[in-house]
């Protein structure tokens, strides 16, 4: 069996910033030592993703739009708006933590406190453009253990990549929803989601345990619904794993290269299939396959639940955003390509 490597750094990592800048980082004074104290902040895996997530998005910061000259989508672009080692003097670090300017970035939604201070702490270690060692999970955490000998799985965002599985297949009414909450469990919010988890530790959560039990009676969702992807699962072990942190890692909505394949088959998986799928789906409506799902497009019917325009609002646990139901409606608008 494979061993775990730094499989908890993360995690570890955004606990003993935030309880060590709680005060820290609203203070003119610091004490250099603390910094000496802290894991090295890597900036391919924990700083250059928050960039891209939030910063360089088409029409803002990437190489493409470069809004005010300042690209944030590669480190050398980055680095050149940081002062090594003195984050209260480097431009992006102001501009994310300065509430009050009129150069706020991102200007609609604020970094999480957790993203903030892992900025601040690289910038203070000299923002270096380091990388970290991959996280190796162990061959018994993977639902399918002959699916690959050694498995990296990209960290996921609560409310882009976690909430969505949540509300479409936990989080529904007659089960987790908040007015159901059945077996007092509820997976509609962050908050209540997390009295199922424990930050840091997959393995001791309630919630992983319950969607990858192998027995079939206790396994979540239920029959006659399916069984949650692994794709999914891996995206809740990871999140999990990386501290289980309730962040906005922002959304890029691509209406240009919208495909079955890349686009519309995804958000059905995340969010509809596990009630519409298996031997019994809900209503009696089939999500399985392309077919099943140009057939609804077709009839009118799959953006008329979305919207909710005379029909029951589907997903169940809440509507989709803005950006999917539009990309769903350029696909039917485009004639469903199967592509």
């Amino acid at each position: 069996m494979l061993k775990t490597k730094n499989i908890l750094l993360t995690g570890l990592l955004i606990i003993f910033t935030l309880s060590l800048f709680s005060n820290l980082l609203n203070s003119c004074k610091h004490d250099s030592n603390i910094i000496d104290e802290l894991p090295e902040i890597c900036f391919e895996s924990q700083v250059l993703p928050i960039f891209q997530n939030s910063c360089a998005l088409s029409g803002c910061h990437d190489e493409a739009s470069a809004v005010h000259d300042v690209i944030l989508s590669n480190y050398n672009s980055i680095v050149k708006t940081v002062v090594p080692g003195k984050p209260d003097e480097s431009m992006t670090y102001k501009s994310i933590t300065d509430f009050r300017s009129d150069d706020f970035m991102p200007p609609d939604n604020a970094l999480p406190m957790a993203s903030r201070t892992i900025i601040r702490v690289w910038i203070e270690q000299g923002a270096k453009n380091t990388t970290c060692p991959e996280i190796i999970i162990p061959i018994d955490t993977i639902p399918d253990p002959e699916d690959t000998a050694t498995w990296v799985n990209p960290r996921a965002c609560f409310e882009r990549d976690i909430l969505p599985i949540l509300l479409g297949s936990c989080g529904i009414s007659g089960c987790h929803d908040a007015i159901t909450a059945e077996g007092e469990r509820i997976f509609t919010d962050y908050a209540h989601t997390m009295n199922d988890v424990e930050a840091g530790n997959p393995d001791e959560s309630d919630l992983y345990e319950k969607i990858t039990e192998s027995d079939p009676n206790d396994i979540m969702p239920p029959p006659p619904y399916s069984p949650l992807p692994k794709a999914q699962t891996d995206s809740i072990y990871n999140w999990i794993l990386s501290g289980a942190l309730n962040e906005y890692c922002g959304v890029y909505c691509d209406t240009s290269n919208i495909t079955f394949s890349g686009i519309i088959d995804p958000i059905i998986s995340v969010s509809c299939r596990s009630c519409h799928s298996g031997a019994s789906p809900g209503g009696g409506v089939s999500l399985n396959n392309y077919n099943d799902i140009a057939s609804l497009a077709s009839s009118g019917y799959l953006l008329k639940v979305l919207l909710a325009d005379g029909a029951p609002l589907m997903p169940r646990g809440g509507a989709l955003p803005e950006c999917k139901i539009g990309q769903i409606e350029i696909w039917i608008n485009n004639g469903f390509p199967n592509d």
